[in-house]
């Protein structure tokens, strides 16, 4: 009996310092976001451009990190400017626009700074407008769970649908971190949110870092 007591006694201090460990340091996730679009949003331009255009613009992607830390998730995107150019000439026919060639094209996509605080119990943001701190309410959406599964970067995640922005929203989140957690403005599901696309918008988690320093002053 002593034996078994001290053996449950180790496995209750683990669990608690396990649970201290991951109160006292946050986990970062490191976002890749781009454009997905189909032919149709390019039939306004030539055809002899349109696949390079396509290309082109779903090449630009654009970082982010989302950094949990209990019920908060601290969520930023550094202002940056991202050139994408297609190089080399493509041969044309086109006697009707007289082209006779299309050389080097180029795609500049510059990005805005982005910095908020979320807060799950509150279901809440905080941001920085016009030199004060302001406080809005996140989207709610009723998830649908589905039976899809997939691996993302090692973590096993499900498949959950709802709505963001008036558009379909598909996200697929782990339960194998700790805490709730939701990239940009985006609602929160029941886990952490590691891929998700609407609209012409995707995005998925490149990289997840533990044992992070704890963020004292973010806005």
């Amino acid at each position: 009996m002593k034996y078994i007591f001290k053996k449950a006694g180790l496995v209750i201090i683990c669990s608690l310092f396990f649970l201290q460990s991951n109160a006292q340091s946050g986990i970062k996730v490191v976002f890749e976001r781009q454009t997905i679009l189909k032919e149709d949003a390019v039939k306004g331009l030539p055809e002899y451009i349109r696949e390079r255009a396509l290309k082109l613009v779903q090449s630009s992607k654009r970082e982010s990190t989302m950094t949990i830390q209990g019920s908060k998730v601290y969520y930023e995107i550094i202002a940056h400017e991202q050139k994408e150019v297609g190089k080399g000439i493509t041969k044309v026919n086109d006697p009707k626009n007289n082209v006779l060639f299309v050389s080097n094209m180029s795609v500049t996509n510059t990005y805005n700074p982005l910095k908020i605080i979320k807060d799950y119990k509150t279901n809440s943001y905080k941001e920085t407008v016009n030199n004060k701190v302001t406080t809005e309410k996140l989207p709610i959406t009723s998830w649908k769970y589905t039976n899809n599964k997939k691996i993302i970067l090692g973590y096993s995640c499900l498949e959950a649908i709802g709505v963001y922005k008036d558009q379909p929203l598909t996200v697929y989140f782990t339960k194998a971190l700790p805490g709730v957690a939701s990239p940009d403005k985006l609602p929160f599901v029941n886990g952490v949110i590691l891929e998700y696309q609407y609209g012409h918008v995707f995005g998925k988690a490149t990289k997840v870092e533990r044992n992070q320093p704890l963020i004292t002053k973010f806005l």
